[in-house]
């Protein structure tokens, strides 16, 4: 079989590896590569393999508008985000010929992105929900890939390309019936690895009723967004496996978090309130697994309570300016001390506050959230210590005020 010139590579990727929304390039073809073309085209299969057909009839080529907005080309039943050229049908049937496929009427897709002298692609099994690549060139990362692990990159494809080939009635039946799988789940079992809440997923399946059993480009954008949630989910709980995690809080069931080294002096030193936070953060953070709906507990918790000691801390800091003007100077030292803590109290209530406040809403934020923060010894607990600093500070003012009530 005819090869590309040993100047051109073959980059094998997958589909979380292509980011539609950088720039797109683009495709220059120089003389070496239009000669090797040239003989790769004469070979049958780089021409009977990749007609398909697409809702009962077998498109040639064209643009189709991705709901986000951008455009992407196909010509049979290739697909690419930039211009498709006759150098891209022979390449595609190039890489085929040496795809290992289930069957040669397999219904496939091929994504192919020139860039240079690198060639990036993958080959997509629509009845199988696969990934596949040229016999030999398996990236590392997807040697021994679950099911789900294959099922999540079909369908990361089919959100980048939501079109020539839709979704089916059968996806949409089945993603209806995982939904309501997880929210029983999540419903009837507070450790469930459910990605969405009850809430959302009432929400998502009221919207996916308005569908119909026909698919077109919105609605498979939609469908595949909601599998890959369900997805993603499924491959860090490593779905199918024998360690699958069926119990989100299971390793916190085991081992309960526990302060360390100095952390566990200084949380001493704070009252324990750093305990609080400390559960908060390993239960959003349980075996460094972000959940939405478990992230914005978190943030409400937090700023709930970073407001109430705003106002305490501003109730206290009034107390003491009105006490110290009937207290003797040797007195005022007390009250100047809790004055002072009550407004660093408020100050660091504020700037956490403000902080949370900015983050998003979603697990994606969470994980960069504790990722920044986590250290590879102590986990979360410096976390924990710093957004328990308001309420320390509160504590400690109102000693010294109380102290200084008492005092002669």
């Amino acid at each position: 079989m005819s090869s590309l010139p040993a100047s051109y590579t073959l980059s094998p990727k997958t589909p979380t590896e292509f980011d539609r929304f950088t720039p797109v390039h683009f495709v220059k073809i120089d003389s070496e590569l239009v000669s090797a073309l040239a003989a790769i085209a004469q070979n049958p299969l780089a021409r009977s393999t990749i007609a398909v057909s697409i809702n009962d009839s077998t498109r040639s080529a064209g643009t189709i508008i991705h709901p986000e907005g951008g455009p992407i080309l196909y010509h049979s039943c290739i697909v690419s985000t930039q211009d498709l050229t006759d150098a891209h049908v022979a390449i595609a049937g190039h890489i085929l010929g040496q795809c290992e496929r289930p069957s040669d009427n397999a219904e496939i897709t091929v994504f192919l992105y020139i860039l240079g002298r690198q060639i990036d692609y993958y080959v997509v099994d629509h009845e199988s929900k696969a990934i596949l690549w040229a016999s030999g060139q398996v990236p590392e990362s997807f040697k021994g890939a679950t099911r789900a692990k294959h099922e999540h990159e079909y369908w990361i494809h089919m959100e980048n390309f939501p079109g020539p080939r839709f979704s089916t009635s059968e996806d949409l039946r089945l993603l209806k019936e995982v939904l309501a799988s997880n929210a029983i789940d999540a419903l009837t079992s507070e450790g469930s690895t459910s990605p969405m809440s009850v809430q959302q997923i009432q929400t998502h399946l009221k919207s996916l009723e308005l569908f119909s059993s026909s698919g077109d480009v919105q609605q498979t954008y939609a469908v595949a967004r909601l599998w890959n949630l369900i997805l993603q989910s499924r491959v860090i709980n490593k779905y199918g496996t024998p360690e699958a995690r069926m119990d989100r809080f299971i390793s916190i069931t085991d081992n309960p978090p526990a302060f360390a080294g100095a952390y566990a002096s200084v949380a001493k030193l704070m009252f324990k309130r750093p305990h609080a936070h400390l559960g908060r953060c390993s239960r959003a953070w349980a075996d460094r697994i972000a959940y939405t709906e478990e992230w914005r507990k978190f943030k409400t918790t937090n700023e709930r309570e970073w407001k109430q000691i705003m106002a305490l801390a501003c109730v206290l800091v009034i107390a003491s300016l009105l006490a110290s003007k009937q207290r003797n100077c040797l007195y005022r030292i007390s009250l100047h001390t809790a004055l002072l803590m009550a407004l660093v109290s408020a100050a660091s209530a504020y700037f956490l506050l403000d902080e949370s406040q900015n983050l998003g809403d979603h697990a994606a934020d969470a994980s960069t959230y504790f990722q920044e923060r986590e250290e590879i010894l102590y986990g979360v607990q410096r976390i924990a210590i710093v957004n328990s600093i308001p309420q320390a500070l509160l504590i400690w003012s109102f000693i010294f005020f109380v102290l200084s009530m008492f005092c002669p």
